[in-house]
């Protein structure tokens, strides 16, 4: 049986030789056409591609500084919050209590504080009157009751209308009578210039006053030594010049204690009124103190987002610090790892296109990149960087944790020279291309995502060049 299939077998193999030895004789004499491509204008995208995951921008844990029971709960799992929307809060009663006594003491603080400003107000009302009473003292003392102790008292040359063995008293007295009534002129002016609702001012003409009684005080001592050494004047004379002397320095004098007595009142008054404000201000310290405690009582959600734990009951006693209420942020970012080799194409505010595994590849997302770690990241044993890409989800629901395929759009020309990289060849550093049988160089840039390249220098629009050979 086996003689008579050898023959067979044979006559296969032999028939085989014989197609495959035609096929070599008549395929091999044939050269394959090459093929040609029209170099054109167009766009050109660079993109880098790469797998992240979604995360939430923010994740918060709440929890009360302070143990204490629980009085109500506005959120569950699963609640949407927005920023400031209040979640748990524990029992404040005895806080708001404590609050209304301290507001209370303010405001009775305040008023007294109100009370010291009206008492400082009528002392300032009264300087005006002071002045003026203490002007009119001064005036009748200089031009009344000393008025006849001079000749030509109201000229630049008063004169003593009486002798004096003290002869340095006669000059000063006589020097002190020009001076006082000049200082009066002078001060009559500025009390006339007054601006009665000006603190400052007010402070000012008091110490002016002080300074125009006292040249006055001294122009009367002078006076009174003078007389005391008279001795050309008849003992009635001398008693009346001594009594009228005696009549303007006691003005004088009372005039001095007068303002003094107003500037002391108002310091007085005004050192009060600075007391007060402190303990105003110490009151509304415990105010804001306790109001603060209040706030604590309640947890609000520092961000908008969805609530993924709550744990807080009703009644309940709530540990200090102990994590009640979770929420995740509703606004999501893609975190992706990029190699070495294509983190230098990146910056930040580049797009992206991304597609979620979780909706298929017809549903697409906006994304922009949002930051780029400059340290380095090794994921199995290749140098990567954190890449972080604030993702748009529109309307629809997004998870933490999905999975994300990102396409970067790093560089984008619009009016580009292209052709396909694959008709580009290297030698040496240098590029190069084929025209028929004629290979030229060319300087190439930006390389796009699609398998073309943009040519900088080296062909033009129109010219046609080698693909495949």
């Amino acid at each position: 049986m086996s003689f008579l299939k050898r023959p067979v077998w044979i006559s296969v193999i032999v028939i085989s030789v014989i197609i495959l030895g035609g096929y070599f004789i008549f395929s091999g004499g044939k050269k394959s056409e090459p093929e040609f491509i029209t170099v054109k204008r167009g766009a050109i995208l660079q993109e880098v591609s790469v797998v992240g995951n979604v995360k939430p921008v923010k994740s918060v844990d709440l929890a009360f500084e302070k143990s204490g029971k629980i009085s109500f709960v506005l959120a569950e799992v699963g609640d949407y919050v927005s920023s400031g929307a209040t979640l748990v809060g524990q029992d404040s009663s005895e806080l708001y209590s404590q609050l209304e006594k301290a507001n209370a003491d303010l405001e009775t603080q305040k008023a007294e504080f109100n009370k010291s400003e009206i008492v400082l107000d009528n002392y300032y009302s009264a300087v005006a009157n002071v002045l003026n009473d203490a002007y009119n003292k001064a005036d009748d003392a200089v031009r009344k009751q000393v008025d006849s102790f001079f000749t030509d008292g109201e000229s630049d040359t008063p004169k003593l209308n009486f002798t004096t063995t003290n002869s340095q008293a006669q000059t000063d007295s006589q020097n002190g009578r020009l001076t006082s009534r000049t200082g009066l002129d002078n001060w009559r002016s500025e009390l006339s210039e007054l601006n009665a609702g000006s603190r400052d001012e007010l402070n000012l003409a008091l110490l002016k006053a002080e300074s125009h009684l006292g040249t006055i005080r001294d122009f009367l001592l002078d006076a009174m030594d003078a007389l005391e050494k008279a001795n050309n004047l008849s003992a009635a004379t001398l008693d009346s010049y001594k009594a009228n002397l005696t009549t303007a320095r006691t003005n004088i004098n009372t005039a001095l204690t007068n303002i003094s007595d107003q500037k002391q009142s108002i310091n007085l008054q005004g050192a009060n009124i600075i007391s007060e404000e402190v303990s105003i201000r110490s009151y509304e310290a415990s105010v804001g103190n306790i109001e603060a405690q209040i706030a604590k009582t309640t947890i609000r959600s520092p961000i908008s987002g969805v609530v993924t734990k709550q744990d807080a009951k009703v009644g309940e006693i709530a540990a200090a610090n102990s994590v009640l209420v979770s929420v995740l942020s509703s606004i999501y970012e893609i975190e992706a790892f990029i190699p070495e080799v294509d983190i230098a194409k990146i910056k930040i505010g580049d797009s992206a296109k991304t597609t979620l595994d979780a909706y298929g590849r017809d549903v697409v997302f906006e994304a922009k990149v949002t930051f780029i770690n400059p340290a380095e990241t090794m994921v199995e044993g290749v140098a990567t960087y954190k890449t972080v890409l604030r993702l748009d989800s529109g309307d629809r629901p997004i998870k933490s944790g999905m999975t994300a395929n990102l396409d970067i759009l790093t560089a984008q020309k619009n009016d580009a020279l292209i052709i396909p990289q694959r008709a580009v060849t290297s030698a040496n550093g240098d590029k190069f291309v084929n025209i028929g049988a004629t290979t030229i160089k060319v300087v190439t840039g930006l390389r796009g995502s699609d398998g073309n390249i943009e040519i900088l220098e080296g062909l033009k629009e129109g010219d046609k060049i080698v693909i495949s050979q």
